[in-house]
């Protein structure tokens, strides 16, 4: 991906080759997301709930991230999925309670939006829509004498059965500027006739919690030549990177694979190189004539990677958080003689 295709050395045949930079790519994404080795997982991704899983989540993103100058992938999505927790509060009306441990990675002034997502069973009762009350859980007054609970959402649907959002951003930025990670929600459902709020917690419906966080960066643009049959010229060359085959895909969920690219192709001499009229090549012509004639026999141009965009990565990690990274610097888009 990153390296210069056409300065190889040795013999390797092209199948060691893209081994090699299929290799590298994996070093990459492991070291941008601060791993030194895929992480253990002890919940299989295809037992994750429909929208995660199908990346229904990525929606508040964009199509092509924009770019930044970095190195290590930057955080643009948390799920965090509740924990087993008693509720210590009671009520009127049906109700469940989902207690969530915050990430310890995440500050207040990075939250943009949070969403609750819960799947709401079909309640033979239904006529009219639905109201559920959303309340923090166990919370103290400001005397600090009593917990109680405090609303912080109401939410209306016409939702028979399916999954039902609820914005909480307010909330959750409150828990975190308090630095305390584990809380309790409290989700009642005041208009249902049943004996509990109809939340479903199959492994295909389990509620989950949605952080979005602030991304901000430029976009670096730049043409690429394509290889083709004919052309032996500098160009950019395909290559698929499939996380199934890596046998990655027990804890990356989205995408599937990525199209990397490398750079492959020959080059002028160094002379023709330092008279073409650009900004590039006018630094390396100075160079080239500041240094001895022994020195300028060793310049030789290589294909390379000149600009690249980056990957998103929607992942599991060890502690059953499922996050959303982009990487800088993973695609290949034009390639030019360095």
């Amino acid at each position: 991906m990153g390296t210069c295709g056409n300065c190889a050395k040795g013999d390797l045949s092209i199948t060691e080759l893209t081994e090699a930079r299929i290799q590298f790519i994996k070093q990459q994404i492991l070291k941008k997301l601060r791993l030194s080795k895929k992480p253990a997982v002890a919940v299989p991704v295809n037992s994750l709930p429909m929208p995660v899983a199908q990346g229904q989540t990525l929606s508040h993103g964009t199509d092509k991230p924009p770019e930044f100058d970095d190195y290590y992938g930057r955080t643009e999505q948390k799920i965090i999925f509740p924990v087993e927790g008693e509720c210590l509060t009671s009520g009127r009306y049906p109700f469940t309670c989902l207690q969530f441990e915050l990430p310890p990675d995440v500050e207040p002034e990075e939250v943009t939006v949070v969403e609750l997502w819960f799947y709401k069973e079909r309640d033979p009762f239904d006529e009219y829509n639905q109201t559920f009350v959303i309340s923090e859980a166990a919370h103290w007054d400001s005397q600090q004498q009593f917990k109680k609970t405090k609303p912080i959402a109401i939410k209306e649907t016409d939702i028979g059965e399916g999954w039902v959002r609820v914005e909480l951003a307010w909330a959750v930025r409150v828990w975190l500027e308090g630095r305390e990670r584990l809380h309790t929600l409290h989700v009642a459902c005041r208009t249902c006739q049943l004996r509990r709020a109809p939340l479903s917690f199959h492994e295909k419906h389990r509620p989950f919690l949605v952080l979005y966080t602030k991304y901000a960066g430029k976009r670096r643009q730049g043409r690429a030549l394509e290889c083709g049959s004919n052309t032996s010229e500098c160009c950019r060359e395909p290559l698929y990177v499939s996380f199934r085959e890596l046998g990655w895909d027990d804890w990356i969920i989205r995408p599937a694979g990525y199209h990397a690219y490398f750079c492959k192709g020959s080059c002028l001499p160094i002379s023709a190189v330092t008279k073409a009229d650009s900004y590039h090549h006018n630094i390396i012509r100075k160079y080239f004539y500041s240094v001895s004639n022994d020195k300028r026999a060793e310049f030789k141009p290589c294909c390379a990677p000149t600009t690249f965009s980056s990957l998103q990565l929607l992942y599991m990690d060890s502690n059953n958080t499922v996050t959303q990274k982009t990487l800088p610097n993973m695609v290949v888009e034009s390639c030019g003689c360095m």
